[in-house]
């Protein structure tokens, strides 16, 4: 019985290994990858590729979000909030959902969201790395000004003057 413990034991703890080793490695990898904006791309909702250059020439924000997140779900209002108030002044939001995607259509559908969502679920996490998030906690925003440059990153949600003020900043 205890030899079977210890081999439990010890598979285990090579999973764990292996596992830890194959994840940390993929972001270093897309790390050395992501560099500009066009070099950003995610399927949307529909499964259309979709490039985050698009947007350049505006004030953007990047959010990383889930459903299943608390705090990303306190903070799509301030987005919904300042979007609505500067996008005519040429301040965009997007949105990459690090969930399925039928839980963010539905959530999406619920809350009326009305910016561009993209679905990170496949890449997300590694893009988002590579942008700087120091742990891969969500929420994690990265704020770029018109000409593309990573000007603001935040880990954690964002309250709606806080982002407002940078907004107001760069545009």
């Amino acid at each position: 019985m205890t030899k079977r413990l210890w081999l439990a034991a010890g598979l285990a703890l090579l999973a764990g290994i292996s596992a830890s080793i194959y994840f940390n490695a993929e972001p270093e990898k897309e790390h050395r990858q992501v560099k500009t904006l066009d070099q950003i791309q995610l399927p949307d909702l529909n499964g259309k590729q979709q490039s985050v250059s698009q947007w350049q020439g505006k004030v953007l924000l990047i959010n990383f979000w889930a459903t299943w997140c608390p705090p990303c779900r306190e903070e799509i209002p301030v987005f919904l909030s300042l979007r609505n108030k500067f996008s005519s002044a040429g301040f965009e939001v997007v949105g990459v959902s690090i969930d399925y995607v039928n839980k963010v259509k539905q959530y999406r559908d619920s809350m009326q969201i009305n910016y561009p969502l993209l679905d990170g679920e496949e890449k997300g996490m590694a893009i988002m790395l590579a942008l700087g998030s120091p742990s891969g906690g969500l929420p994690f925003s990265v704020l770029y000004d018109r000409n593309g440059n990573a000007v603001h990153s935040k880990s954690g949600p964002y309250e709606q003057q806080e982002l407002q003020s940078l907004i107001e900043k760069y545009l």
